[in-house]
């Protein structure tokens, strides 16, 4: 290898290493910061955290740009290092040695995004979000403010989500992996207008209701914890805003014994751009869910289903042992299942006051399936799937629940939540049940 190259491989690794060695010795003095915090207000865990002991949270943008540049780094020594490490001679022998640029490839990808990273901290600030009250008090209101600086005021306002987040963490070392599962969500937007000056930058004014039923913070099992995420993001000029703040919610002795007035009144305005269509009928109402309504999560899982063919293909070609194979081609056909179902999977839903006829399955066909109202629970907006992890896109699907606990799937994949509760405010009323509550727009 020639020594430029090697002396570039060196550099990284060397820097990868002493990036390892500060990163261990920074947890360390985080971790006794919080154990003395935790001894000294144990009944207290919203004081556990330094910033949310201050009333207000930190962006994770920092540590999400660190966290990229170490990636990064260490992907492109590893991958850079192991295209110097196959002889030359091997390009020309095998053809399919060349599969291994694809990790430099991804590793560029990956350099991109830590500079995006960078310059989104240099463009925005430190930013944070002060809260009013601490801990965030579940059945309650939430206000507070995000403090940043926009070079430019962004035109069409700020976007905020709150979720709640179910983060499972399984295995350990190098097999470890993490899902983040999103349970609840509520959003809305901001508007320029709404948006005003500080000495700071400027100021995105917060407010979102909290249900009573929300499950709190809990990070008392590191492999399955809760955690409550404040997102915001806009379009700017250059590259896009986009925050992420951790937050306290508990609850406590002002929680309220019963949903406030303002959580059970529930916001049924029809939908600017419906995905599902509506239409009365002699016999009372119809709603048709039709296929393909969600087409980039159908080309994403359409293209994860060509990515996974490819993998298994070059399985099979390197006569792995058959057990390899074997349970990548079972993973296959059930993701080939899911892509159809996306692309072609419809369901027709028939509501009277006598009940409700449904029938659900690919190409319009499937077997018909009537449930009179008086075996009828409840009807409800359920998150059954999600594209990303914490801030990610939350699907819903509209859930029949009989007296006898069987549930019974109406409709699929949703993506906006107002229209998946204004789907279930209008089946109640074709059923004569009334409105639902929007608290009761549930997780998994």
């Amino acid at each position: 290898m020639p020594w430029p190259i090697a002396a570039m491989l060196g550099l990284l690794f060397l820097s990868g290493g002493l990036t390892v060695l500060f990163g261990i010795s920074w947890a360390a003095k985080k971790s006794r910061r919080e154990a003395q915090a935790r001894a000294q207000n144990p009944s207290s865990p919203w004081l556990w955290r330094a910033d949310w002991a201050e009333n207000r949270s930190n962006s994770k943008t920092r540590s999400s740009m660190i966290t990229a540049w170490i990636f990064a780094v260490f992907w492109n020594a590893i991958s850079t290092g192991s295209i110097f490490a196959v002889p030359a001679g091997t390009y020309r022998e095998k053809p399919l040695t060349w599969l291994i640029f694809l990790f430099p490839a991804v590793g560029l990808g990956l350099l991109i995004r830590a500079i995006r990273e960078t310059v989104a901290w240099f463009e925005f600030g430190k930013t944070y979000f002060q809260m009013t009250a601490v801990p965030i008090v579940a059945g309650r209101e939430m206000r507070g403010a995000i403090q940043a600086r926009f070079p430019k005021p962004p035109e069409h306002g700020v976007r905020l989500k709150l979720s709640c987040v179910n983060r499972i963490v399984t295995n350990s070392g190098r097999d470890q992996t993490t899902s983040e599962n999103i349970i609840w969500r509520d959003e809305h937007t901001v508007s320029a207008a709404e948006l005003y000056a500080s000495p700071t930058g400027t100021t995105i004014p917060v407010t979102f209701h909290v249900p009573l039923d929300a499950r709190p913070t809990d990070s008392s099992n590191p492999h399955n914890s809760i955690i409550w995420i404040l997102e915001a993001d806009a379009d700017v000029p250059g590259v896009d805003y986009k925050d992420v703040f951790e937050l306290p919610v508990f609850h406590t002795k002002d929680s309220p014994a019963v949903p406030e007035e303002s959580e059970r009144i529930e916001r049924v305005a029809a939908p600017m751009a419906p995905t599902i269509r509506v239409t009365p009928t002699a016999e009372g109402t119809e709603f048709y869910f039709p296929a393909a309504r969600n087409k980039s999560f159908a080309a994403g899982t359409s293209m994860f289903l060509v990515l996974w063919t490819g993998a298994l293909a070059l399985v099979s070609h390197l006569h792995a042992p058959v057990i390899f194979p074997l349970v990548a081609g079972l993973f296959e056909v059930l993701i080939f299942y899911i892509a159809l179902q996306m692309w072609f999977g419809t369901s027709d839903v028939i509501v009277t006051r006598q009940g409700v006829r449904v029938r659900s399955g690919l190409f319009n066909t499937g077997k018909v399936q009537e449930i009179p109202v008086t075996q009828i629970s409840e009807i409800k907006a359920v998150i059954r799937s999600q594209q990303g992890g914490a801030t990610g896109t939350p699907y819903y699907d509209i859930l029949l629940v009989q007296n006898s606990g069987t549930n019974t799937t109406l409709g699929q994949t949703i993506r906006d939540k107002d229209e998946a509760e204004w789907l279930v405010a209008q089946i109640r009323a074709g059923l004569g049940l009334g409105n639902a509550s929007r608290a009761a727009t549930a997780g998994r």
